[in-house]
């Protein structure tokens, strides 16, 4: 091959080569220009952060802290009336249940005598049956002039104190079985003894207290129960049954020790009459700790950042960022203490732990 004809043949390839590029430069090279011109934005074309809050306005109430205590349903302790017997005896039966309401006079037990009592009886009886004999005695001897008046009046004042004896052993019950009454009505709120017991004289048998005579006994803090008085109104609801249960009492002593068994102070609580508590029931007691007046928000509002609070609203749109101090709290409201709040400002309830101060907001503003 000839030098001219090599010449000719690169300037063709050459040729086609560039005839290619310009073909690809067409279909490619503006179309990725102006994708990616299309998809870059502008530096003073940034969009613009809003954020969707709640809001609720900041109001000037009355607000108070309240503490929950629980308890049971007890005798009032001055109303508590025990049943006993001046002498020995042995229960035979017990006619009661604890917790039933009885009458007065209704049969509460029934005794016997025990040996030792049947030996005092029968010894009353023969000192009976001997100074009636002595008496006898005496006056024969008076008639025959062999013995004094005072002799005679002797004998006879031995007569009268033995027949006493014997008929009080006898009123009480010695010598058969006896059945014990109610001295009156109420409820039968603990039961002593069982049968086969043997009871001292005096020992309670079983104890009675009115049905309106009752308390309940609150078990609190030491801290709150220093911030209660007596006279104090308590709300007191049955446990297990709805608020709208809620009896009426008032705080009637509050003991100035902690109690041993459950390290609380026991606080004693009475119910309205007719109340319809029942001994030994399970009772929630809400009692007032605390009042003040000032400007409260939701608890939703304040926002707890380290040992600060914090509170936002808003003003012309965007959201302004409160330092606040708390002060009184419920289960709704947080008072506000020292801050720049006023008032009627809308308090950001939902949303607020997304924004940050100066931030636009939008969103629901309730008056």
């Amino acid at each position: 091959m000839t030098r001219s004809m090599i010449r000719l043949s690169w300037a063709f390839v050459l040729i086609s080569a560039l005839g290619i590029g310009v073909v690809v430069w067409r279909q490619t090279g503006p179309r990725t220009f102006a994708a990616s011109t299309a998809h870059a934005p502008a530096s003073h074309q940034r969009p613009r952060v809003i954020a969707y809050v709640k809001t609720v306005p900041v109001r000037r109430l009355n607000i108070s802290a309240s503490v929950v205590a629980y308890g049971t349903v007890v005798a009032r302790a001055s109303s508590i009336r025990n049943v006993a017997v001046p002498f020995n005896a042995q229960v035979l039966r017990i006619l009661v249940a604890g917790g039933q309401h009885v009458r007065k006079n209704e049969p509460l037990l029934q005794l016997e005598s025990t040996n030792s009592e049947l030996l005092l009886l029968a010894q009353a009886r023969s000192s009976a049956l001997s100074a009636e004999e002595q008496l006898a005695e005496v006056k024969q001897k008076f008639a025959l002039h062999l013995a004094t008046r005072q002799s005679l009046l002797a004998a006879r004042q031995a007569r009268k104190l033995a027949q006493l004896n014997l008929t009080n052993l006898k009123t009480l019950g010695i010598g058969g079985p006896r059945l014990i009454k109610a001295p009156a009505g109420g409820v039968v709120s603990k039961i002593l003894s069982g049968p086969g017991q043997i009871v001292l004289p005096g020992a309670p048998l079983l104890q009675l207290v009115s049905s309106r005579n009752i308390e309940v006994q609150l078990g609190l803090e030491p801290e709150d129960s220093i911030k209660v008085r007596r006279g104090q109104a308590v709300a007191l609801t049955p446990v297990g049954e709805p608020a709208t249960h809620q009896i009426l009492g008032r705080i009637s002593l509050i003991t100035q020790r902690v109690n041993p068994l459950t390290r609380l102070v026991d606080v004693f609580v009475t119910p309205r009459i007719h109340s319809g508590l029942l001994l030994g029931q399970y009772v929630e007691g809400k009692l007032i700790i605390a009042k003040a007046t000032g400007l409260v928000v939701p608890r939703a509002a304040v926002l707890p950042v380290g040992n600060a609070q914090e509170l936002f609203t808003v003003r012309n749109g965007r959201a302004v960022l409160h330092l606040v101090h708390i002060g009184l709290t419920n289960t709704r409201y947080v008072q506000l203490l020292n801050s720049s709040v006023t008032a009627g400002e809308p308090a950001v309830v939902v949303g607020n732990a997304e924004l940050t101060n100066g931030m636009a907001v939008t969103g629901t503003f309730k008056p």
